[in-house]
C-alpha cells in the first residue's frame, strides 16, 4: 500500500488493505484478475456478509479499467460480450 494522506487514499486502501497486494499482483494478467475478482465478489466459504457499497463500487471501477486495458479475464464467459452478440 502507498502510505498517502488518509483523505487521499481510496475505500480499499483505507478499510481493506489486505486486498491491495492480492489486486496488484495479478494487475495486467486477465485470467489472474478474473480469478481474483470472482472470489471476491463469489462467497465460497460461506458466512460473508457482502461489500460495503462504496467498496463495490471501487472494486468495479477496478474491474472495468482493467477490462478495458487487458480485455476480459476470458472472453468466452464475458457475460456483457455475450449480451452484445444476442
Amino acid at each position: 500500500m502507498i502510505d498517502t494522506n488518509p483523505e487521499e487514499r481510496s475505500v480499499l486502501e483505507d478499510r481493506f488493505p489486505h486486498l491491495i497486494p492480492r489486486l496488484t499482483a495479478c494487475w495486467g494478467d486477465p485470467s489472474s484478475f478474473g480469478l481474483l475478482f470472482e472470489d471476491l465478489m463469489f462467497d465460497r466459504r460461506g458466512g460473508r456478509s457482502g461489500w460495503p457499497f462504496d467498496a463495490f463500487q471501487e472494486l468495479d471501477l477496478l474491474q472495468e479499467v482493467h477490462r478495458l486495458a487487458y480485455g476480459p479475464s476470458d472472453p468466452a464467459r464475458d457475460i456483457w460480450d455475450q449480451a452484445k452478440r444476442t
